[in-house]
């Protein structure tokens, strides 16, 4: 009577319980995937306005003019800003599995489906940089604005830009169901407020000023990131 071999880590285990512990490890990857993303993407957000282009005033034609101006810095800074809100966008996703109970969970889910769509949305618009920087290349300055505005003024762009300031709203109300779940403590709240209102009083033409209340401002997304990591550490231990 031939035997049959039965691995040593396996034996006396129910196959159930091996599928589970396959899952529980498949979670923690992603885990540690949008961690990954929630570190990186403030970092890449504070890069990318660290580069961006200065412009005299807040004109349209002062923009397409400081596009204009350096074509290889304002695609690097536009790249940056891409990546930065699409990694912020996709890692907030992962931000309820934190939550253990059922105290801060529906904040937190809620919160972050917006914040993904509103830094995903947000990392589509980026685009328009490289259209901007080809109209105000090949074209007249005045026809490059009128290109500009004639975008601006389509019928149904706001159902795209117009969710762009739930990447402020979203992590709010994130950031709320995880402090009310013991995940970041209270002070993440206030930072991230007080960094965006930074961003909105910081004068243009100070882009490293701007890069900093990012980095700031930021933060407690990169916060959530860790937490996300060491989620991750934990079930792999």
């Amino acid at each position: 009577m031939t035997s049959q071999y039965v691995p040593t880590a396996d034996l006396g285990r129910p196959s159930q319980a091996v599928e589970a512990e396959q899952g529980s490890r498949r979670k923690s990857a992603l885990h540690l995937l949008a961690g990954a993303a929630l570190v990186a993407g403030p970092l890449l957000f504070a890069a990318g306005m660290a580069t961006s282009p200065e412009a005299a005033g807040d004109t349209d034609a002062l923009y397409v003019a400081s596009l204009v101006r350096d074509g290889a810095q304002t695609q690097l800074s536009a790249l940056f800003l891409h990546y930065g809100n699409l990694l912020m966008g996709l890692g907030m996703l992962a931000a309820p599995a934190l939550v253990r109970g059922r105290k801060g969970f529906w904040p937190t889910l809620i919160g972050s489906v917006l914040a993904t769509i509103g830094f995903v949305n947000l990392s589509g618009m980026l685009l328009s940089d490289w259209w901007n920087l080809s109209a105000g290349t090949h074209l007249t300055p005045d026809q490059a604005v009128a290109v500009f505005q004639g975008f601006k003024q389509s019928s149904l762009l706001g159902f795209w830009d117009g969710t762009t300031p739930l990447n402020l709203l979203g992590p709010v109300i994130a950031l709320v169901g995880l402090i009310r779940a013991g995940v970041v403590r209270w002070w993440t709240g206030p930072l991230f407020v007080a960094g965006v209102a930074g961003l909105m009083f910081i004068p243009v033409g100070v882009p490293q000023v701007t890069a900093a209340a990012v980095l700031v401002g930021f933060a407690p997304l990169a916060l959530i990131g860790v937490r996300l990591v060491g989620r991750y550490r934990a079930a792999t231990a």
